[in-house]
């Protein structure tokens, strides 16, 4: 008689990481064993705190990736190689990233289990009119990061019988008192002020790290055959120039504005683009097709003067 108690096993990149660790947690959770592929002893540690089996290796690590995926009944790719280093510009992650896809599908194709991966709510280009955006929408111009390559090749791997699903996470994952959230506490306390591009009167989203989890393990389940795309992001929306205020008011700092070429200038092109783009990313169809609720309803200002942050901003003041 077959086992019927097997769990089924996911195998995740970067599942020690911010947006990892939540989903390994919920994932066991919900009845998963789940094995995370981690570079270090100390990662190796925080993978079995969460209860996860640590794998050890790298995104060069192209057998690993083969066989850790052939074993498993879903993938999640979150980790990225380079970072945000990109001084040898960015076909060598492009390069990379079709190199861990392609390990990927070689044990996947033909089985019609389900591979995630990641990209951000910034590969779709603005309204000009101020409307909301999905997943739909073309991309800029002018990608300062060309993601939608990146995805537009993960994507194509459902031809090969796999159920792939692009997650776009917003622009600002926040919770837990981590992320990009934290990283802007850092520079505004080291800086001396939080700086804001052309006022901030700009729009962007953002999406608790809790309600993107949920959403992977959701896509998990429920990935249509085909490849396909889903937001990640919270109704709604709020201004760069709101987000800079909360931060300097936990951080007793104020807020300076600078234009889009001085901010260039200081910051480099892609944080002054960041800062100053336009997001209103529509979640409706993670919403229809899977069915995806925010669950975390306080959203991110409150999260900042109330929530999970104020205790990193004292932390960080008090030299720590």
């Amino acid at each position: 008689m077959a086992d019927t108690t097997k769990k089924q096993r996911i195998f995740m990149t970067g599942a020690s990481g911010y947006v990892g660790s939540v989903i390994t947690e919920f994932a066991i959770a919900d009845g998963y064993e789940v094995h995370g592929l981690s570079r270090s002893e100390a990662n190796d540690e925080k993978l079995r705190k969460l209860g996860a089996v640590p794998v050890r290796g790298d995104l060069s690590s192209l057998d690993v990736l083969r066989r850790e995926a052939a074993a498993a009944d879903v993938v999640i790719h979150l980790a990225d190689p380079f970072n945000f280093d990109l001084s040898n510009g960015y076909d060598p992650v492009l390069k990379a990233q079709a190199a861990v896809a392609d390990a990927f599908a070689d044990s996947l194709q033909g089985s019609g289990k389900v591979l995630l991966t990641t990209g951000g709510a910034l590969m779709a280009a603005s309204d000009p009119n101020g409307g909301e955006t999905d997943e739909t929408t073309p991309a800029p111009n002018e990608e300062i990061i060309p993601r939608t390559r990146v995805e537009k090749y993960d994507l194509s791997l459902a031809e090969k019988g796999i159920r792939v699903a692009a997650i776009r996470l917003a622009p600002f994952v926040y919770g837990r008192g981590g992320s990009g959230i934290r990283l802007f506490m850092q520079m505004a306390a080291k800086n001396g002020h939080v700086l804001t591009v052309d006022e901030g009167k700009a729009h962007t989203t953002a999406v608790h790290v809790d309600d993107a989890a949920r959403l992977y393990l959701l896509a998990a389940k429920k990935a249509p055959v085909g490849g396909t795309r889903y937001n990640a992001t919270e109704p709604g929306g709020v201004t760069h120039r709101q987000l800079a205020e909360a931060i300097a008011e936990v951080v007793g700092v104020p807020v300076k504005s600078l234009t889009l070429d001085e901010a260039t200038a200081q910051l480099g092109l892609f944080f002054a683009r960041f800062l100053s783009a336009d997001n209103r990313s529509s979640s409706a169809k993670a919403r229809n097709e899977l069915g995806w609720e925010i669950k975390e309803t306080a959203g991110i200002l409150e999260d900042i003067k109330a929530g999970s942050y104020p205790a990193v901003a004292q932390a960080i003041k008090s030299g720590h």
